[in-house]
């Protein structure tokens, strides 16, 4: 595997063995610490080696396309027990469904961060940041969680554009398939960059929150949603934010998950 895969980066530094806590070399701390250094780092001290574990942002060009047609049919309404849809009519929907996936790419950017939740404040602060999310909602999601998933994801220009057009050629019933597979098409992009970022937090004994929360709901005021979209460097993947905090193009995302430590067996 290469270092571009791993979910951190190893750098030993060889020196003898410490007396008491001594700390970790101010020329180490310096260059990893430093604006251009390799990413954010926890120092953790073994006998006579110092331990550097980064956390970058992690960049994902391509992920790959997973359709969820139930859910795709569920979000324009349809219920399996209650409607009945013609076979012609489903072949519609299914050529629209197709027309959106071939307008998708998918990619994304993600970090870990270490937290501090002040619950009585309702605060989520990122440790080594002034970045502070001040929502009650989000503390309580989190719950005991030490550390947070940021995840910044996006269709790409070309589906919004498709929407926009079939939008502009009064083809209604194809901008709200297009639109309604769009959203859920993304949505599976988050759930396959968990399902990656979980089975690497196993190695840790560590595991993400199956739910994801987003600013902009809930009492997380979307103005936070700024902060996000610099963290995860969403420019770029050709992602832009209004003044109002919006990203564009539509079907842009971001979305946090908590991590905590497995206890027991």
């Amino acid at each position: 595997m290469g270092m571009g895969a791993c979910p951190f980066f190893l750098h030993f530094v060889n020196k003898p063995e410490p007396t008491g806590q001594e700390p970790v070399p101010e020329s180490v701390r310096a260059y990893f610490f430093s604006p251009d250094g390799p990413g954010e780092n926890t120092f953790i001290k073994k006998k006579n080696w110092y331990i550097i574990r980064m956390q970058p942002l992690r960049t994902f060009p391509y992920i790959p396309l997973k359709i969820p047609r139930y859910k795709i049919l569920k979000r324009l309404g349809y219920q399996r027990r209650q409607n009945e849809i013609s076979q012609r009519m489903m072949s519609e929907v299914d050529k629209w469904i197709t027309y959106a996936a071939d307008h998708i790419h998918l990619k994304a950017t993600a970090c870990i961060r270490d937290i501090q939740i002040d619950h009585a404040n309702g605060t989520v602060a990122l440790e080594r940041s002034d970045t502070v999310f001040e929502s009650a909602g989000f503390s309580r999601f989190l719950g005991k969680a030490d550390q947070l998933l940021m995840m910044g994801i996006t269709g790409g220009q070309a589906v919004a554009d498709e929407i926009k057009q079939l939008q502009e050629d009064k083809k209604m019933t194809g901008a709200v398939i297009v639109d309604a597979a769009a959203s859920e098409i993304v949505d599976e992009g988050f759930d396959w960059l968990m399902a990656l970022f979980n089975k690497e937090l196993v190695r840790e004994r560590k595991a993400l929150k199956l739910k994801r929360f987003s600013a902009g709901y809930g009492d997380f005021d979307i103005r936070f949603q700024a902060d996000v979209y610099h963290i995860l460097k969403m420019e770029t993947l050709g992602v832009a934010i209004t003044e109002t905090c919006i990203l564009v193009p539509e079907k842009s995302v971001t979305a946090f998950c908590g991590i905590s430590k497995v206890t027991g067996e």
